[in-house]
């Protein structure tokens, strides 16, 4: 490995990586300022040679007087390529507003300054290019023209150079001031797994498939494992370029390029996504805040049809209003988008719409929920939800997601969910906490949160559950937990039911045993006439010493309900007067301790058999086979084919 590809490397991962693009009308000289300040032509297709007007995305790269590097992203100017110049705006850090002198500001200079304004773009500077072309008196009065359209922009403070790609005059000095801006650019978020927009796929020949985008967040490693989204392939990365140097890890902010194996090129498209493996999922829907531009031709109605741009893709879908018929130019709503093509969306992200026919870009939001429940008309609360999404506390979306959860929810599906960073999941967490507002309780090593009074909630429906059990059933406050979590909990994994009942059983709600739960100060009620009733059973049971009567031909003699005699064997059950070996069939407690020794004296080290069983304890095959299935069960015997032998 040469001491030039270390130098690199350490450079890449030293410095900040950011990313400037380039905006402005057609033939305002963008490509050739870029190709002034870098030496890169990023006008690479014959058409664009031939015609002199930018259509694709170019891309090239610059070292700052600081050395600090910048990646640069060159849109093309033309209004029928604005979804090009929109799939190459996204991801970037700075903007480079290219203004012509001697053209002054024009519809595109307009329509790009209001798309990045739209993504959130707050950095940059204005050129004012082919200023060797025009009179020293006439460069104020464009100033003027361009303060006038940044005054209710992001880049209302932007500062304006003077310059010429053709003569060189002022590319020092605005080197010098992208210098100045750049040292103000916060790095970006790079806590989040990888994430890249394609902007462009190719084949090489001796390399095979290649895409390249901004990466917006994570990094990326050779021989690394990716996803690509909307489509799910999977591909592993064989190699990577920032720069067009070789490198072997790539980091967010940076433009890259991947050589990929495993994938087709014609499996990919521009607007797909490269992923980490588990991290965010396909979109048919968003809901979002959106704005809708002053310069939008006219309103906005319910249910029309737009063109989103969100990172490098474009989709077609509806833009639903839920509390107006009509959203006016320059004001904001909360909405939801319904797509129909899936998107890869994050919380917070970025997007710009254009009218569906004619096309023109009208308004631009962020993504409030990635994935959202569909409205309806009877949905309540939506702008409330919204607004609380919009605000960004972490607290209070934590909050909220815990709030539409059924039960618990660990970080990571938090992390999942709320899409915010990790450390923002741990300071909402620990805010809520901190407020008494959340419990918590562990599940394979993990941590489960929920909201106290959601958990409150949960208790008082299993309190209820068994209060009413025992109404039904005064003599048993007893239900099985199987049942417990068929009826009431469903929706919890096992692992979650048994943790949640050992969390009760901790802090007395209920009492557990074995596979039975009741409510702690649950007692069995017994009135003089079922005390009566207990006396003749237990009585009829230990009497019938092996060959006991079954709890069928008891309620027949007694005149009762089987499901009534049951419940009073199964209370000398816990009373521990009885056992219960199968449905119906009840032994005395002590005769089942003296059946047990018996075996274990006559028969340890030898196979025993139901006949030897039989003799044993002068009974019949009838009781024998449930006797010996139960001595299986609570591990004084092992059955062997068709014997059993008595376990050490």
């Amino acid at each position: 490995m040469s001491c030039k590809y270390l130098s690199w490397q350490r450079v890449l991962k030293q410095l900040k990586q950011l990313i400037l693009g380039t905006a402005g009308h057609i033939d305002h000289g963008k490509t050739t300022l870029i190709k002034a300040l870098t030496g890169i032509d990023t006008d690479r297709l014959k058409e664009e040679k031939a015609r002199g007007i930018s259509i694709e995305l170019g891309f090239a790269h610059l070292t700052l007087p600081s050395g600090q590097q910048l990646g640069i992203v060159d849109v093309p100017g033309h209004e029928r390529f604005v979804k090009n110049m929109l799939a190459g705006a996204t991801g970037i850090d700075m903007v480079l507003l290219v203004v012509a002198a001697d053209d002054s500001v024009m519809p595109q200079t307009e329509e790009h300054l209001a798309i990045v304004d739209l993504l959130g773009i707050k950095e940059g500077v204005v050129a004012l290019t082919k200023a060797d072309l025009v009179d020293e008196e006439w460069l104020p009065l464009v100033e003027d023209e361009i303060r006038k359209i940044l005054a209710n922009t992001g880049l209302k403070d932007a500062p304006i150079v003077a310059v010429s790609g053709k003569t060189g005059m002022g590319l020092d000095k605005l080197k010098e001031t992208l210098d100045e801006i750049a040292q103000k650019i916060q790095p970006k978020r790079d806590k989040s797994p990888l994430r890249l927009p394609i902007d462009r796929v190719f084949s090489m020949a001796g390399a095979g498939t290649v895409v390249t985008g901004t990466m917006w967040s994570g990094e990326v490693k050779v021989d690394d494992k990716v996803h690509i989204y909307p489509a799910g392939k999977e591909a592993r990365v064989r190699g990577i370029q920032v720069h067009g140097q070789r490198v072997d890890k790539a980091f967010a902010g940076q433009r890259t390029a991947l050589n990929l194996v495993g994938i087709d090129k014609d499996d990919i498209v521009r607007g797909d996504v490269v992923l980490a493996p588990g991290f965010l999922s396909p979109s048919y829907m968003i809901d979002a805040k959106l704005k809708l531009l002053d310069s939008a031709p006219k309103e906005l109605k319910n249910r029309a049809r737009i063109r989103l741009h969100h990172g490098t893709s474009e989709v077609l879908g509806r833009i639903i209003l839920t509390d107006r018929e009509a959203l006016i130019p320059g004001k904001t709503a909360f909405v939801q988008i319904r797509l129909e093509s899936p998107i890869v969306p994050r919380y917070n992200d970025n997007f710009v719409i254009r009218s569906y026919s004619p096309i023109q870009t009208i308004g631009g939001g962020h993504i409030l929920d990635s994935h959202p429940a569909k409205y309806k008309a009877s949905s309540k609360g939506f702008a409330q939800r919204c607004q609380i999404l919009s605000e960004g506390n972490p607290q209070a979306i934590i909050n909220l997601y815990l709030k539409e959860a059924k039960g618990f929810m660990t970080k990571k599906q938090l992390w999942i969910r709320s899409e915010l960073e990790e450390d923002q999941v741990e300071q909402g967490l620990n805010s809520l906490k901190s407020s008494n507002e959340v419990a918590y309780i562990t599940v394979d090593k993990q941590e489960g949160f929920i909201l106290k009074d959601r958990l409150n909630e949960l208790v008082k429906d299993l309190e209820d559950y068994l209060n009413s059990n025992l109404k039904e059933n005064p003599l048993n406050p007893w239900v099985s937990k199987q049942i417990v979590k068929s009826q009431l909990f469903s929706w919890m994994t096992d692992k979650e039911f048994e943790t949640f009942i050992s969390y009760l059983q901790q802090s007395a709600k209920i009492v557990v045993e074995k596979a039975q739960i009741a409510h702690a100060k649950a007692k069995a009620i017994v009135n003089k006439e079922d005390e009566k009733l207990l006396s003749f059973i237990a009585e009829r049971i230990i009497d019938g010493r092996y060959s006991p009567p079954e709890t069928n031909l008891l309620a027949k003699e007694m005149g009762l309900d089987l499901k009534k005699v049951n419940s009073l064997a199964d209370l000398l059950v816990r009373q521990n007067k009885l056992i219960r070996v199968a449905p119906n069939m009840y032994f005395g407690s002590e005769l089942i301790e003296q059946a047990k020794e018996a075996l274990k004296r006559n028969f340890t080290g030898k196979e025993i058999s139901p006949s030897d069983t039989r003799q044993l304890l002068g009974t019949s095959r009838k009781y024998v086979i449930p006797l010996l299935n139960y001595f299986d069960t609570v591990g004084v015997t092992r059955r062997v084919g068709e014997t059993r032998l008595i376990r050490s």
